[in-house]
């Protein structure tokens, strides 16, 4: 399922702190990562070889980190708009997915808080947003990432095309994990006060566990511990509130795909979720 991986770095120490939890990702069939760092250089024309010059240390380094933890890496530096250079090398490379750090306190001011929700836009690869939060550098760094990120999982779906493809990765990992999840649909208010009556809610609301138990079903057959849920309100909202408010280790969930996630995002669920969850979300795009 997930052989390789494309890593998004600007070797700050909250990108460092990211690369030592990667191990996380070999029960789920991690054999090699794509460390890329992207110079945006539209700003300081002329300096390019200067940049360059300086960055090849810094990812020899991390690249270190990550050949000792067994993984074999392949070093990307390369010129350009980082979000969209980023997708393109996965696209190059086969990565199954791409791995960034999201928001956190560390990462306000780095490049890789600047761009994570960009990859998000962009990106036709799932997008595993990591949580980071660094209380130290380099090697002595404490972290909040990746902290054993399949144990606890909520998987909300809304039944589209992209929340089915979210599912087949939500398999693979309970195959390789057994974790415990929370299937997860919310029926927005707004549709169900304007579309449903009384009895049409109790129909909807039949029709949808029915579906839910279907995933529950084949997520059991893998040795998942599973339970579901059910509520009207507003779909982000009541994930991002779940996050906060339960023991989940991570959010999984589908999106949109390039065109619905583009400039004019910020009222979209998924983008909500990823900006506001209080733990890690593998965003999961449906087909082109």
């Amino acid at each position: 399922m997930l052989e390789k991986v494309l890593i998004a770095t600007d070797f700050s120490p909250a990108s460092d702190c990211l690369l030592h939890c990667a191990g996380e990702f070999k029960s789920l069939g991690l054999k090699e990562a794509v460390l890329a760092h992207v110079i945006y250089v539209a700003n300081t024309p002329g300096l390019e070889d200067r940049l360059m010059d300086e960055v090849r240390p810094q990812i020899a380094r991390q690249q270190r980190l990550l050949e000792e933890q067994g993984i074999k890496v392949t070093p990307e530096l390369r010129y350009g708009v980082p979000a969209r250079e980023l997708d393109t090398l996965a696209e190059q490379h086969g990565a199954n997915w791409i791995l960034i750090g999201s928001r956190g306190r560390s990462l306000v001011k780095t490049l890789l808080g600047s761009i994570s929700f960009r990859v998000l836009q962009v990106s036709r690869r799932p997008v595993f947003l990591s949580r980071i939060e660094v209380l130290g550098e380099g090697e002595s760094c404490s972290i909040s990432v990746c902290k054993r990120s399949f144990d606890n999982i909520l998987f909300a779906t809304d039944f589209s095309d992209a929340a089915y493809a979210a599912f087949e990765h939500l398999v693979k990992i309970a195959e390789a994990y057994r974790p415990r999840i929370t299937l997860l649909h919310v029926l927005d208010e707004e549709f169900a006060e304007i579309h449903l009556s009384g009895q049409g809610m109790v129909q909807q609301q039949a029709k949808d566990e029915e579906r839910l138990g279907l995933m529950k079903k084949r997520l059991e057959e893998l040795g998942a511990r599973v339970s579901l849920a059910w509520e009207v309100g507003k779909p982000d909202r009541a994930i991002v509130e779940r996050t906060r408010n339960e023991d989940f280790t991570l959010v999984v969930m589908g999106n949109h795909g390039r065109g619905f996630l583009r400039e004019a995002l910020l009222g979209s669920v998924a983008n909500t979720v990823a900006r506001q969850a209080a733990t890690p979300v593998l965003l999961v795009p449906s087909a082109p």
